[in-house]
């Protein structure tokens, strides 16, 4: 061999003893793990699956199963609802009810005076005349008195002077309330049934009229409704509620989700559906509107469909799994 050439190998040797002098500590036993753990932490969480549970640990948990079954509904048209405040339509009426006090009390001054002048001339015509000027003065306080109504609430409200009084006590027994209701795509007439949501409240309004303002928010013409019954407790003033009006639109179909089915997570409503091979799946509602007898779904969910109609909160922990325990 020549002595350039060896003098080549022998640099060649000496780098790669080098390299694996500083090599073997990078790929040690702790390098290693580390990497590992890296790749584990960069690998993606595995996406929520079924949770599969035999007939017997089903019925040791204490879930139902329904099938479900075809539903009908009427298309909906969709606002807003807000009770009002009643403070200034109870002192209205407080109004009322002094103005007719007095009132009574200028006719019947009146009618005495003429029966004196017409008995005796024990009244003069001028008291006379002034009895009976105070009387329209009074009338015309009544007058002002049960416009207010109208002009401070609405034309419908103002339909309830000779129950006025009676909405006002009921009111203040909780047994009654007003609403006020905007929907952009125009105001249901009066008369109209308008149902009032949100989460597992629901209750019927009945719609008296339009509203004397525009809504500043949305910039419609409101209406008022009024809600009767031991319900409108649930009503708290200025609360924003989901409402919707039946639309006379083409017929929708789906199915009906009784609302003890139904478990909140994530921001959003599900179900736990059972496949054919009897794993319990998390199934998300979409476009669910609420219903007296439950939620009607026509997306995610088909007749025939058997779910959890009672027990899924305990599906839900055993889909979450037990809790990390702290490194």
């Amino acid at each position: 061999m020549k002595p350039a050439a060896a003098a080549g190998w022998a640099l060649a040797g000496a780098v790669l003893a080098a390299s694996a002098i500083y090599l073997i500590p990078a790929l040690g036993p702790g390098r290693q793990s580390e990497a590992a753990e890296e790749e584990h932490a960069a690998a993606p969480a595995p996406l929520a699956g079924g949770v599969p549970l035999d007939k017997k640990a089903a019925a040791h948990a204490g879930l139902q199963i329904v099938t479900l079954q075809s539903a009908v509904a009427a298309s909906k048209r969709t606002g807003f609802a807000r009770a009002l405040d009643l403070a200034a339509l109870a002192a209205i009426n407080a109004d009322i009810q002094a103005a007719r006090a007095v009132l009574a009390a200028s006719d019947a001054e009146a009618r005495r005076q003429e029966a004196l002048a017409a008995q005796d001339q024990s009244a003069s015509v001028r008291a006379v005349e002034l009895a009976r000027a105070q009387a329209r003065a009074d009338r015309a306080r009544v007058t002002l008195a049960q416009r207010r109504t109208g002009l401070e609430y609405g034309s419908g409200l103002s339909r309830l002077e000779s129950g006025l009084d009676q909405f006002v006590a009921q009111a203040a027994r909780g047994e009654a309330a007003l609403i006020r209701l905007d929907f952009q795509d125009g105001a249901p007439p009066a008369g109209s049934a308008v149902t009032i949501s949100d989460g597992n409240i629901q209750l019927t309004a009945h719609v008296i009229g339009p509203a004397i303002a525009a809504d500043p928010n949305l910039q419609s013409a409101g209406v008022l409704a009024i809600v009767r019954g031991p319900a409108a407790r649930s009503l708290a003033v200025g609360r924003v509620m989901s409402a919707a009006v039946a639309g006379g639109g083409p017929v929708q179909t789906g199915v009906v989700v009784p609302r003890d089915a139904i478990v909140r997570t994530q921001g959003g409503m599900w179900v736990y559906r059972v496949d054919q091979d009897g794993t319990f799946r998390r199934v998300a509602l979409q476009d669910a509107m609420a219903r007296e007898a439950g939620w009607f779904v026509r997306k995610g969910l088909r007749p025939g469909d058997r779910i959890v109609s009672a027990g899924a909160t305990a599906l839900l922990g055993l889909e979450a799994g037990p809790p990390a325990e702290d490194e």
